[in-house]
């Protein structure tokens, strides 16, 4: 077994990453591995960005920030290696920076050890006192045995190709079309009237049970549309908790659109009220898929912002919104994006003297110093965030409080929820 694994299997459990701690990994291995020199190429990266002190020779390099990592490695090339890994920009800059050091450390022992192999394969595989003319023989016989296999082989291939059903090729075509049409879709307008559905389902039960639920929620002269099967499809994983909520959604005005694994919920005909409350409806149910179109307070207090307003003004409305994180983890969820997105635009819109600290607060489960580390990791995955977004390096600062300074009871799961928030702090 690789050292690498132990340590894959680390940062899934303590970063909580899950399976897709792996490839985030493995990404980086190659990465470093693809300089000339590897380990040492990356150490004359980091000399050449100024910062050799913080990889010195003979030592892993000491923990990083998400903005020295960018400077070492580059933007383009960061955005690269986070879209090979399919995270976030962001949060890859920030969780890489934290898993570099012990990383290195790792590789070298890996490939102290892969030297000292061969030497000991060698001398445990060395033939003994054979006469050479014997191992002449014996390689001379294992040759021929390989090239007939090997002849063998072709022969039998160009025979299937040659003997091949004239339908086999249009055959590879249908099954590469439905590989290309796989995706659950279904798309839901609420209007005064009624509803409209339509989409693509993998079978004649989802689709009934869907078209069901609409019929017993809004009578079936209200109920539009149109939703095909295709059994190539693969199955929706949000679907029962679609069914589960839809008496919730029937705002007028209302539009969701799943496509995969993503929903996109048009929220912009609703009332501002309705659409932080449907927002959340949303977040409850399928906070594990990638959504976009949500709002929350913050948003709305954004959008409210009068033309010319202060920067303590513009602090007070980017801490009506809530920024979630997974649990015990950097890993900003899926759902914390639009607000993100708002907050950046609003940022940025401010100019370029705007200062800001973006402070990091948990609740008390766990230890103070975990705690601690966790705050200051969500805090550099905001800022890592914001940049990506075009917010300039200079208007952020990132800092972690861990659990010093709590709003509410730690006791309780609503207090810790609480507890668990990002604040913006104007700096002079």
């Amino acid at each position: 077994m690789s050292l690498l694994d132990p340590f894959i299997e680390d940062t899934a459990l303590h970063m909580g990453l899950g399976h897709r701690a792996r490839r985030l990994v493995e990404v980086l291995v190659d990465y470093i591995r693809s300089l000339p020199g590897g380990v040492e190429g990356l150490r004359h990266r980091f000399e050449q960005a100024g910062m050799g002190e913080q990889f010195p020779a003979g030592n892993p390099p000491h923990r990083l920030l998400a903005s020295q990592l960018e400077r070492i490695v580059g933007r383009a090339e960061l955005v690269a290696l986070a879209r090979r890994a399919a995270f976030p920009t962001g949060m890859f800059a920030v969780v890489a920076a934290d898993l570099l050091p012990g990383l290195i450390d790792v590789m070298e022992r890996e490939a102290a050890l892969a030297a000292s192999e061969p030497a000991v394969v060698a001398e445990r595989l060395a033939p003994a006192a054979v006469p050479r003319s014997l191992r002449g023989s014996a390689l001379r016989g294992a040759l021929w045995v390989l090239v007939a296999g090997v002849l063998l082989c072709l022969t039998g291939w160009i025979h299937q190709k040659t003997r091949a059903p004239a339908g086999t090729v249009a055959q590879a075509a249908a099954v590469a079309a439905a590989e290309r049409h796989q995706m659950p879709r279904l798309t839901l307008v609420v209007s005064a009237t009624g509803v409209d559905v339509r989409g693509r389902l993998p079978s004649e039960a989802d689709r009934r049970r869907v078209w069901n639920a609409l019929v017993a929620q809004y009578g079936r002269a209200r109920v539009g549309g149109d939703i095909q099967r295709d059994h190539h499809t693969q199955s929706p994983r949000w679907l029962d908790r679609l069914l589960t909520v839809l008496p919730s959604l029937n705002q007028p005005g209302l539009a969701l659109s799943f496509s995969g694994d993503a929903l996109n919920a048009d929220l912009g005909r609703l009332p501002e009220a309705e659409r932080v409350a449907v927002s959340e409806t949303l977040r409850r149910a399928f906070g594990h898929l990638p959504i976009t179109g949500l709002w929350d307070p913050g948003r709305v207090a954004l959008s409210q912002l009068p033309e010319q307003h202060d920067a303590d003004q513009l602090a007070s409305a980017l801490n009506q919104g809530v920024v979630r994180f997974a649990h015990k983890s950097p890993e900003l969820r899926a759902d914390s994006m639009d607000t993100l997105r708002a907050s950046a635009l609003a940022i940025r819109r401010a100019g370029p003297r705007l200062r800001l600290e973006v402070g990091s607060h948990t609740d008390s489960l766990g230890t103070s110093d975990s705690n601690l580390r966790l705050s200051q990791q969500r805090a550099e995955a905001v800022v890592a965030e914001l940049r990506a977004l075009g917010v300039p390096s200079s208007a952020l600062v990132a800092r972690g409080y861990g659990e010093d300074h709590p709003v509410a009871d730690n006791r309780l799961e609503a207090g810790r929820e609480r507890n668990r928030r990002i604040v913006y702090t104007v700096l002079d």
